[in-house]
């Protein structure tokens, strides 16, 4: 049986009448009797694509709905009515009238099998009878069940200014987000997509009008699908803004990934509606990102093999060295027929080149490799000037090179720098001022300050070279031609590691001017401050750079040594140096387990340690050393060809009493042997 319903008594009059002409009722007074109507209404819009958009919903329908309102605004009718039938026949309601200068209703009547829709202009009809030949066929659904259709074909809801007006502000932010290179859409609370732009639709091949209604996991892959919804999620949980790295699948196949700003959407109650998302490609900076974060490990571990090849190689060509240079020690100290003593003068001279490459290297690796730790102080600038010029004086005299110097703009002037290190550079620009100097040629050194620099200048009246050349020079292993009387003795290191050192220290290390053929002027440039607070005449030689007075006479007849050493050349090496200071007991270990049982047992004064043995290393041998009882007490200098002093501080942090690195100046060896020896028996 057809229903009928009748409006309430508080409706307007003409709503009371039963029939209301069309266009006769108020915006206000329609939206007054649709809000109290006493069956289930929906206000909907009819797109020009043919898309069906809820608007509203009335008390009646908000009291059978699940969903609270705001979720309902703007979603597809398909929400509240999935039957395909019955969206099919609205749109064709809506297209029959479209005409219409106004709202037009269809009502939806749902019986055991069927569904009956009518139509009327009136604009809001309160009754509506089901007639058969309106029925279509459809899903089961409640008897009696009557939903009202309040249908704007048009787009437009009631009140045409206002219809106009929003029509206009819709297609300029549909042109707008048309124009943006990124991809821009909207979805509802549940995830369904309300809104997308055309460069949503180009990229990801998804026309707009499939994409209207869906969720992403009817549109992508569950587990990318997942990734949307999780971000969504955290953006709706925390009601701000938010920015994600998201994969997207790209129409043509293969994957992209985008930064997405994602951001919550409420409604004008205030009310969460949904989330809105703006995503930029950043496929192309991520693979760059990539290719510079691979190119970076990549030279990260191509320095780290390189700088453990290099200390392997030092530890290797350091212990045959310490052999060719120990021995020519004990030779010197013999008296040899003068052709045999011109022999081991060379076989030395050799050595110590080929020991200062080694050097040289190890060096530029740290400091390359950022190992290197300056200690940048307060120095006097002629301090270290004074020493160097003193150190190369012998040189000069050899090659009748005259040495002068100019401190006059350089007094009571201090500069920032490690002083061991400024020496080191000072030293090799003087070297190569004489080496590359003319017989009878002279070298100048002066100082000029000004506000914040001080500059030291070497001049010198040798060579000289092309302006091509200058930059050649601080190339590693980069040599110019030698003087053609004399043979070229440098590494091509020296200037690649000076002027490291300087900048380092803040400074710089360049060519001033040259002239080929008449000489070169190279200058170091560090900032300047004032004056320390300490003693300026404190001692500054670094250890091991001088010997204890009287350490050749040492007399160790008395003593104990145990040598833990496993190449057998260094042990003939180090007995024939300690027979030249009393011919102590020498006790001697090929491993390291059996060094420390001869420890327990033999209670050296003393013990020497290699740290590369055949058993365990000699890391290991310290710490029991250390551990043990018997033996705690017992100093152990290491003697080793590992040059790091990384390794070096650790060693002596863990109980060391010494380390003398391979290859060893005997009259070092002793001195600090008999240093440890003195601490010891004090």
């Amino acid at each position: 049986m057809p229903k009928s319903y009748v409006v309430p008594p508080l409706l307007t009059r003409r709503a009371r009448a039963g029939a209301i002409a069309p266009g006769a009722a108020s915006a206000g007074e329609d939206a007054l009797v649709f809000e109290h109507l006493p069956v289930a209404a929906i206000r909907a819009e009819v797109r020009p694509s043919g898309e069906l958009l809820i608007r509203d919903v009335n008390r009646a329908l908000r009291a059978l709905a699940t969903s609270p309102p705001g979720d309902l605004r703007n979603a597809p009718l398909a929400f509240l009515l999935p039957d395909e039938g019955v969206l099919d026949a609205v749109r064709a309601v809506a297209h029959r009238h479209d005409e219409a200068p106004s709202s037009m209703a269809a009502a939806c009547c749902f019986a055991d099998d069927a569904v009956a829709v009518t139509v009327s202009m009136s604009s809001l009809p309160v009754s509506r009878e089901c007639r058969p030949g309106d029925c279509l066929a459809g899903p089961k659904a409640p008897i009696g069940r009557m939903v009202l259709l309040v249908l704007h074909p048009t787009g437009q809801p009631p009140g045409k200014a206002a219809e106009r007006a929003l029509r206009e502000s819709e297609k300029r932010l549909q042109n707008m987000a048309d124009n943006v290179t990124a991809l821009m859409y909207l979805k509802r609370i549940d995830g369904r997509y309300t809104f997308i732009n055309r460069h949503y639709e180009r990229v990801l091949g998804i026309r707009r009008e499939l994409a209207i209604g869906k969720t992403d996991l009817d549109l992508w892959p569950a587990p990318i699908a997942s990734i949307y919804r999780a971000d969504d999620n955290a953006v709706q949980e925390s009601g701000r803004p938010m920015e994600f790295e998201e994969p997207i699948p790209k129409a043509h196949g293969g994957w992209g990934m985008w930064l997405s700003l994602k951001f919550p959407i409420f409604d004008a109650d205030g009310s969460l509606y949904g989330v809105g998302g703006i995503s930029t490609d950043i496929s192309e900076r991520n693979r760059a990102e990539v290719a510079v974060r691979e190119a970076r490990d990549e030279a990260e571990r191509a320095n780290r093999a390189k700088s453990d090849f290099l200390s392997r190689m030092s530890h290797e060509l350091r212990t045959p060295l310490n052999s060719i240079l120990g021995f020519g020690q004990l030779l010197q100290l013999e008296s040899l027929p003068p052709g045999a003593a011109g022999s081991v003068e060379r076989i030395m001279k050799a050595g110590a080149h080929l020991l200062s490459l080694i050097n040289e290297v190890l060096e530029i690796s740290r400091i390359e490799a950022g190992e290197q730790r300056f200690s940048i102080e307060t120095v006097d600038i002629c301090a270290p000037l004074i020493e160097a010029i003193e150190l190369v004086r012998p040189l000069a005299a050899e090659r009748d090179v005259e040495l002068a110097r100019d401190f006059h703009g350089g007094l009571f002037t201090f500069v920032l720098a490690d002083y061991q290190r400024l020496k080191q550079v000072l030293l090799n620009l003087l070297m190569n001022a004489v080496k590359y100097n003319r017989r009878g040629g002279l070298v100048t050194v002066s100082i000029e300050t000004s506000a914040d620099r001080a500059r030291i200048r070497v001049m010198d009246t040798g060579l000289g070279m092309d302006s091509a050349d200058i930059e050649r020079i601080f190339l590693p292993f980069e040599r110019l031609s030698p003087n053609p009387a004399q043979p070229d003795e440098g590494t091509g290191l020296g200037l690649a590691l000076a002027r490291s050192m300087i900048g380092l220290m803040g400074g710089t290390l360049g060519v001033e001017r040259t002239v080929k053929g008449r000489g070169s002027v190279f200058y170091v440039e560090l900032p300047t401050t004032s004056g320390p607070d300490t003693d300026l005449g404190a001692d500054r030689t670094a250890a091991g750079d001088c010997l204890p007075v009287g350490a050749p006479d040492l007399d160790l007849s008395a003593c104990r040594i145990l040598y833990i050493e496993d190449n057998a050349a260094n042990l003939e090496l180090v007995r024939q140096v300690l027979d030249r200071a009393g011919e102590p007991r020498l006790i001697s270990a090929m491993e390291g387990r059996l060094g420390v049982e001869l420890a327990m047992s033999h209670r050296p004064d003393v013990i020497l340690l290699d740290l590369h043995l055949p058993d365990i290393d000699g890391e290991e041998v310290l710490a029991r050393l250390r551990t043990e009882r018997r033996t705690r007490d017992i100093p152990v200098v290491i003697l080793s060809a590992d040059a790091i002093p990384a390794q070096e501080q650790r060693l002596l942090r863990a109980g060391a009493a010494g380390y003398i690195t391979k290859p060893f100046a005997v009259e070092h060896f002793l001195g600090v042997l008999g240093g440890v020896l003195q601490g010891g028996m004090s």
